[in-house]
């Protein structure tokens, strides 16, 4: 990136960032045809989605980034580098080569080729920043937003300037791909190259703009919602801006203090992770209904200890609903083992399972598997 390429390029450029992002979430997975070589189980770290592709859609939209937008990075990114983080210029995908044996090296290396591969890598050790770290996908794409906003050691915010604008998902991956990547015939603008960059981008925002569909596991929604929610109580009404940004892109809900509203995270949790996309956006009666009705859920109406329970149930009655995660330490020590936001009270954030309360009995819902 940065650099036209004259070798056959599968790469480009790719960023990496010194400070992790408040959530990411990126999102793009299952499938496009098979070009997906991490997507059979939900990631464990900061990320959320199922796979590389969908981690990476549901980074940029938690940072910002209109889904159009952040389809257009992607699809760029699978012609770059099949979004793999230690994948090699002209290796077959699913190859991995280590920071140690790209640092001197003239290629492309990672999400976006970065051309030479030092590019990246030497910064970030420079950083303090460990080898298996830097080859993570979670730090390339924090990286490479660094970049785009103009910061990091190697700011490109004329990109970011031109990727922001962009309305479209072809504006976007042609503005991300003429603009960063710059690889060697991005001025033939009819050729393949390019054809198959919006092809993989319009994929990209088919599948995942509204969520991911498909072969879900109980931890995405858990991650989902730790991403989302403070990991301690007490912030009122300042959400992470992580949530802010993912409730408007992935439930939309307007009106009366929606960014405390318990049933619109649960929703925004629920299609976001790609458990769900059908999940009713708002209005707990609505949502218990549903849950109740939907043969996507097993129903339990009369739980009443924890041992009971798998991180990712649902808990919802008609006037309250959160998500159980399973055991969490919070920043202040303390264990959690919800997320919770409570209308006009408190954005999502830690909390602890209750069966009942003065509305009644809570209905638990089970995510079953496809």
């Amino acid at each position: 990136m940065g650099d036209i390429k004259v070798v056959p390029v599968i790469g480009g450029v790719v960023a990496a960032l010194f400070l992790p992002l408040l959530i990411v979430l990126a999102l793009v997975v299952v499938g496009l045809a098979g070009m997906d070589t991490a997507e059979a189980q939900c990631d464990p770290t900061g990320l959320t989605g199922k796979g590389n592709r969908q981690q990476a859609f549901n980074f940029f939209v938690s940072a910002g980034y209109s889904k159009e937008q952040a389809a257009g990075v992607v699809g760029n990114l699978i012609t770059e580098s099949s979004v793999e983080p230690a994948l090699r210029q002209g290796d077959v995908p699913g190859t991995v080569t280590h920071p140690a044996d790209m640092v001197d090296s003239p290629l492309g290396w990672g999400l976006v080729q970065w051309t030479p591969a030092g590019k990246l890598i030497e910064p970030a050790r420079q950083a303090g920043v460990a080898d298996a770290t830097i080859e993570s996908l979670e730090f390339q794409l924090d990286f490479l937003k660094d970049q785009l906003d103009g910061g990091g050691p190697v700011p490109e915010k004329v990109a970011g300037d031109k990727l922001k604008v962009a309305t479209t998902v072809d504006e976007a991956t042609f503005a991300f791909g003429y603009h960063f990547e710059r690889f060697a015939d991005r001025d033939d603008l009819a050729g393949a190259n390019w054809a198959q960059r919006k092809a993989d981008a319009r994929t990209v925002l088919e599948r995942y703009g509204d969520g991911a569909s498909g072969g879900q596991c109980d931890g995405g929604i858990v991650e989902t919602a730790l991403a989302l929610a403070w990991d301690t109580p007490g912030h009122g009404h300042d959400p992470k801006p992580a949530y802010a940004a993912a409730e408007a892109a992935y439930n939309g809900s307007k009106g009366y203090d929606e960014l405390t509203d318990c049933g619109v995270f649960v929703a925004t949790v629920m299609v976001m992770s790609g458990a769900d996309k059908d999940y009713v956006r708002r209005l707990t009666s609505s949502q218990r209904a549903y849950v109740r009705g939907s043969p996507k859920y097993e129903v339990f109406e009369d739980l009443t200890n924890e041992g009971q329970l798998r991180p990712g149930d649902i808990f919802v009655h008609d006037g309250h609903t959160f998500i159980y995660t399973g055991n969490y330490t919070g920043g202040d020590g303390k264990t959690y083992n919800a997320a919770s936001a409570s209308l006009t009270e408190h954005v999502p954030e830690a909390s602890r399972v209750y069966f009942s309360d003065s509305r009644g009995h809570y209905t638990v819902a089970r995510r079953s598997d496809d």
